[in-house]
């Protein structure tokens, strides 16, 4: 794959403008780079993304950005005005970081070749290390490295006259007012995912990834209404109860007449890939479904194919995670007036032992004190890594270099932000920047990039958003069934078996296999051993999250051990990597 780095402004170290881009269009002193595709101008594809982009620039001038849609992550540089243009997709589907390095500017879809650039040599964050501690993962607008930013989905940087300044160029207007019918509703989801698998350009390389949910379920069926063939599917299974899908994998591939794969992970995949999968990451990145993302994507490039399309998105566009419904739970109790519940509720609720043998009562107390957290924080509750004693987990020479609460505010800066006042567009405008382009985007995007091929988003095609917005929060989710509009707009195309199951996740189950595979134990207890020298976390901490995991829920502390051996391995594998303001590493 073709890398996407560059600088505008005359480095010595780089007088090309642009050093590397998989599009480029020069005219007249203005260039354009462009990563990704298909990128839609006024509504019409376009053959050449950057000459159209640079026809778009020139058109428009700065207000280029509200023309396109699509899949990009894109640089203008406009020597003659001195002027140069980032910008991100709307959905942060591609990936772009930059450094401003005096009245220049670096940029590249690696925050770690920015980090590298001739100039910079970037050292690692301690606040980012813990962010990651926290929430799995480095979210934008920061990274890892000092000096290095990403950009947010649907935002911009623009350096003109030394002054570099961040905006949004796309904000979502979602449905406020009387929706189409049902049946107008339909037929326009119908189309669009149509033909946003269509604009995939879906040829005899071409497959799916199918996990038996409704959105792989729909992508591998609309490939096959697309290409009139019988798609090819490849689907994961891991042999362990509560963590395969491939029963309703197989329901869809008959639904479809699928040419269908299979591959079961096991524990040996992860002793094999773990070190990979971190090494190939700029950041460090702790989303342990990379390691059947990657195995799935290899399994398919042994078959010979070269084009992924996945399913990632649909349930951020149509109401689709567990959240959406159990968080207006809690908000119920917050709309009781705020006298009565820190004056009356409260103080009795406290009363209760939170571990208290009366089940009724110790529910009681966990629904108060989870209500009480406002959002988003709130979605953090159950996180191991948000309810630890930070005093007993951190190096304390390492937490005073940090601030504890500012990935927090940083999401509650994200949720603020949303142009709806709706409970449910705020969760999903939210989940669009934390869960989709911060998280799963990046995991499949790097991962099919690491098993060498190319993957698409049919649910992120700008058609079919645009027809999510216009869906009303009442007709997307109704009372307690998630994804209500989009289930009945499916009927007759999806198997009944799929529209009716529960939401299912993609996880791995690696806490489980810890306890028993001595392989995996030895590598993952190595990398912990390793982490104990970095003065990040308390040695004694590491100690009794192993024996907590021994002892208790495999999934629950094993997800918290994954995101700590990651951490290590990439800090092994990045070596040359170095913090500033502690010693660690």
């Amino acid at each position: 794959m073709t890398k996407f780095l560059g600088a505008s402004g005359d480095l010595p170290t780089c007088p090309d403008p642009v050093v590397e881009a998989p599009h480029r269009q020069s005219v007249s002193g203005i260039t354009v780079a462009l990563r990704g595709g298909p990128v839609w101008v006024d509504g019409v594809i376009a053959a050449d993304p950057a000459g159209a982009v640079l026809e778009a620039y020139r058109t428009h001038g700065t207000d280029f950005l509200r023309h396109l849609t699509g899949r990009f992550a894109l640089a203008v540089i406009d020597r003659p005005a001195r002027r140069t243009v980032l910008a991100l997709d709307r959905m942060g589907i591609e990936r772009l970081a930059y450094a401003q390095l005096g009245e220049s500017v670096v940029f590249s879809s690696s925050a770690e070749e920015v980090a590298r650039f001739p100039g910079l040599q970037a050292r690692l964050r301690p606040q980012a290390l813990f962010d990651y501690l926290l929430l799995h993962q480095v979210p934008a607008p920061d990274t890892v490295f000092e000096g290095v930013f990403k950009l947010r989905p649907g935002t911009c940087a623009v350096l003109e006259g030394g002054r570099l300044t961040v905006d949004r160029y796309w904000t979502p207007r979602f449905a406020d007012g009387r929706a189409a019918s049902f049946t107008e509703l339909r037929d326009e989801l119908l189309q669009s995912l149509h033909d946003a698998v269509s604009a995939c350009d879906p040829d005899e390389s071409t497959a799916a990834f199918l996990s038996g949910g409704l959105d792989s379920s729909t992508v591998a069926g609309m490939l096959g209404r697309v290409t009139g063939r019988p798609p090819r599917t490849f689907s994961i299974g891991f042999g362990v109860d509560g963590f395969d899908e491939l029963e309703y994998a197989r329901i869809a591939s008959r639904q479809f007449g699928a040419v269908a794969h299979e591959y079961e992970v096991t524990a040996d995949d992860i002793v094999d890939t773990l070190p990979r999968i971190a090494a190939a990451y700029d950041e460090p990145f702790g989303n342990s479904s990379a390691v059947p993302t990657f195995c799935c994507a290899r399994f398919a490039a042994q078959h010979g194919v070269q084009h992924l399309l996945a399913g990632d998105g649909g349930d951020e566009l149509f109401g689709g995670n567990e959240r959406y419904v159990r968080q207006r739970i809690f908000e119920a109790y917050r709309r009781i007036p705020s006298g009565l519940r820190t004056g009356v509720i409260e103080p009795l609720v406290r009363l209760i032992d939170p571990e208290s043998r009366i089940t009724p009562a110790r529910k009681l107390r966990s629904y108060v004190d989870q209500a009480r957290i406002e959002m988003p924080e709130r979605l953090e509750s159950w996180n191991y890594m948000y309810r630890i004693d930070l005093g007993a987990m951190l190096d304390p020479e390492f937490r005073a270099a940090v601030d504890t609460r500012a990935a927090l505010r940083n999401m509650a800066e994200v949720y603020r932000s949303s142009p709806s006042d709706d409970f449910l567009h705020r969760m999903l405008f939210f989940d669009w920047h934390y869960t989709l382009s911060d998280n799963d985007l990046r995991k499949v995007s790097r991962m099919c990039e690491l098993a060498g091929v190319r993957v698409s988003f049919p649910m992120l095609d700008p058609r079919v958003i645009e027809l999510s917005l216009k869906v009303p929060p009442a007709m997307m989710v109704k009372g307690m069934e998630l994804r209500s509009f989009y289930k009945e707009a499916m009927k007759g195309f999806l198997p009944d078996r799929i529209l009716r199951k529960k939401k299912h996740g993609f996880g791995l189950p690696f806490g489980v296999w810890l306890k028993s595979h001595a392989k995996l134990g030895e590598l993952v207890y190595g990398l912990l051993s390793d982490l104990k020298s970095r003065r990040i976390v308390r040695p004694d901490f590491l100690d009794t999250l192993i024996r907590e995991h021994r002892d208790g829920h495999p999934g629950y502390y094993g997800y918290a051990i994954w995101d700590l051996a990651m951490l290590e391995a990439w800090l092994q594998a990045h070596a040359s990597a170095r913090p500033s303001g502690h010693s660690a590493a």
